[in-house]
């Protein structure tokens, strides 16, 4: 399963939109940003790079919970939507002061106050189908620019001799994030303020621009757009090994991906926007036992 369940959260993070940084030279780059040190191995990482999609569903991915508020309802996506053509103005520079050594970690609110955007949207709830070697759902709730989200994740992976199941949700609340079980009520936590060096590097604030410029760093090319749903997304495609993105406003609303004869497809099929996600459903239970990592 790795070395680390944080790297396996970077991970997936990295594959909804928060996104910071080269991805090999990659994991020398992105593990550091979120996983602490004595959890982080370059080697592992950089060996797991070549079956990327299928490691991060089959160790990590997604999820529901049976008394979840479901968004309303969009039409399904389309199976194999078609990519048309597509240009993007170039992202303009941005000073940035970093933040005094042995700051404090900042919540959402303090994240969003700084200027920083994870998402290009402000707020939203979407549900997630998982398809192919693993299979699942994956609820989404967010606000403050995604700086605030909860995930909840179940999910049931047959690969070869491996059957797992997953039932835990990760809760972000700006440079922190947990992971929890429900099942054991405990939640382990890390803090990491590499997002703002991130943006030092790239000189934006805005995690969507980033994202871009490490799809590209991963030899992901622009393939055109193509709808998921109703949603009009920007296409990524890679061919080897073969991976389809399909991003939108720095959300990953679908995903193909065919790896070491390992199929895994993953796409939106509801989403909610502009509407206060239940605070229920957005942080840490009170009666969680936390532990940092």
């Amino acid at each position: 399963m790795g070395d680390c369940k944080a790297i396996n959260i970077v991970l997936q993070y990295w594959i909804q939109g928060l996104v910071a940084g080269h991805f090999v030279r990659l994991g020398k780059e992105i593990a550091p940003m979120f996983c602490p040190p004595q959890h982080y191995n370059p080697i592992s990482m950089k060996s797991n790079w070549q079956r990327l999609p299928a490691f991060l569903f089959a160790v990590s991915v997604l999820a529901c919970t049976n008394d979840i508020n479901q968004p309303g309802a969009v039409k399904p996506a389309e199976q194999e939507p078609k990519a048309v053509a597509v240009s993007n103005p170039a992202p303009v520079a941005e000073q940035i002061t970093p933040s005094p050594k042995g700051a404090q970690p900042r919540t959402a609110e303090e994240m969003v106050a700084a200027g920083y955007k994870r998402y290009g949207i402000e707020k939203g709830a979407f549900i997630f189908r998982i398809d192919g070697a693993v299979n699942g759902t994956e609820h989404v709730f967010f606000d403050n620019w995604g700086w605030r989200e909860a995930k909840y994740t179940r999910t049931t992976t047959e690969l070869q001799n491996l059957h797992e199941e997953t039932d835990e949700v990760q809760y972000l609340d700006g440079e922190r994030r947990y992971v929890y079980s429900p099942k054991t009520k405990k939640a382990q936590y890390f803090d990491s303020n590499q997002v703002e060096q991130m943006a030092i590097k790239y000189k934006t604030k805005d995690m969507v621009v980033v994202g871009d410029e490490m799809l590209k760093n991963m030899g992901m090319q622009p393939a055109g757009m193509a709808k998921v749903g109703e949603t009009e997304c920007i296409v990524w495609a890679k061919a080897t090994p073969k991976i389809r993105l399909y991003m939108w406003q720095g959300l990953t609303m679908a995903e193909e991906s065919y790896v070491n004869n390992v199929p895994i497809g993953r796409r939106c099929i509801l989403k909610e926007l502009e509407k206060d996600p239940p605070l229920d459903k957005m942080v840490l239970p009170k009666d969680a036992i936390v532990e940092k990592i």
